[in-house]
């Protein structure tokens, strides 16, 4: 490569940097429109529950038909009753997300009882909560079973289709847990890093494939209060969400198609502040911050 070359190289690289810059600027000040999802068929995993139950309930208010999946088939069709009483329309179903069979029979389920899914959320989660040489083998094959296989597996069965219909939209639940590493949540950030990294290549293959008009969303809250994590601290100026400013934050996200979700917002800038940082510099501020999961993990006798 001759010396030119490497120079317009270096140019083309810059201006690529700070059109990126200008156009993340324009959308902070000026955020695109929400798209309508009215009449949409949105698939929501762990529905009876925390985050899913919130997402299912919302999105219902938007006029979209919310299918509703959950191991637990009471809490679901509790769900379901909810849903029902704000005038919403809704399907539950049973359905255990680490089996990729199981998965696959409630799928041909719903494409008889509703159609073909156009809104796929993977909502699901555990936390077992324990020092890792305390985990059983099994609790945690379960943690990466549910947060990061199961997306896998709901991916493979209906994306599909959206690329077949040319468009579709997959909002896949992150965390923050999948940037950094806890005390007591080894297999949790495990997952949740191998979640993020599924997610950002498949944005990658879509583009490859220029299916342009099928969204990929990755919402990335802190610590939520949801019930799984039950000895938890929190710092000074720090607080647990709630489970419906987490989900209506998702919900707003990716109905303004956008790939990345923080919530609060500040993480997004907290975050690039820390690439920056020292690695010594980073653990020393993640120590000093006041956050901190203490182990409730009981091993299954």
């Amino acid at each position: 490569m001759s010396v030119a070359d490497t120079v317009l190289e270096i140019l083309h690289v810059l201006f690529v940097i700070i059109t990126g810059y200008i156009s993340a600027l324009i959308s902070a000040f000026f955020p695109p429109a929400r798209k309508s999802i009215t009449g949409e068929t949105v698939l929501i995993t762990g529905a009876g529950h925390g985050i899913g139950r919130e997402f299912s309930l919302e999105i219902a208010k938007l006029g979209a038909v919310v299918v509703l999946w959950d191991i637990n088939e009471e809490n679901n069709k509790k769900t379901l009753e909810d849903v029902k009483k704000i005038g919403g329309r809704g399907f539950a179903y049973q359905c255990d997300i680490t089996s990729s069979s199981q998965i696959k029979a409630v799928a041909d389920k719903v494409r008889s009882d509703v159609g073909e899914v156009t809104i796929l959320i993977n909502n699901a989660g555990i936390v077992n909560g324990g020092p890792l040489l305390e985990l059983s083998e099994a609790d945690i094959r379960r943690t990466f079973e549910v947060n990061t296989l199961s997306h896998f597996w709901m991916i493979k069965e209906f994306l599909p289709v959206m690329i077949k219909r040319g468009t579709g939209h997959i909002l896949n639940m992150i965390s923050m847990a999948a940037y950094s590493g806890s005390v007591n949540l080894s297999d949790y950030c495990a997952s949740k890093h191998a979640a993020m990294g599924l997610h950002e290549s498949l944005t990658e293959e879509l583009h490859k494939q220029n299916q342009h008009n099928i969204k990929l969303t990755a919402l990335c809250p802190m610590f939520v209060d949801t019930g799984l994590i039950k000895n938890f601290k929190v710092g000074n100026h720090e607080r647990l969400l709630t489970p419906n400013e987490t989900a209506l934050a998702g919900i707003d996200g990716m109905l303004r198609n956008y790939e990345m979700v923080f919530v609060p917002p500040k993480m997004n800038a907290v975050l690039r502040i820390g690439l920056m940082l020292p690695r010594k510099t980073k653990q020393y501020l993640l120590r000093q911050s006041g956050v901190e999961v203490n182990s409730q993990y009981k091993k299954d006798s």
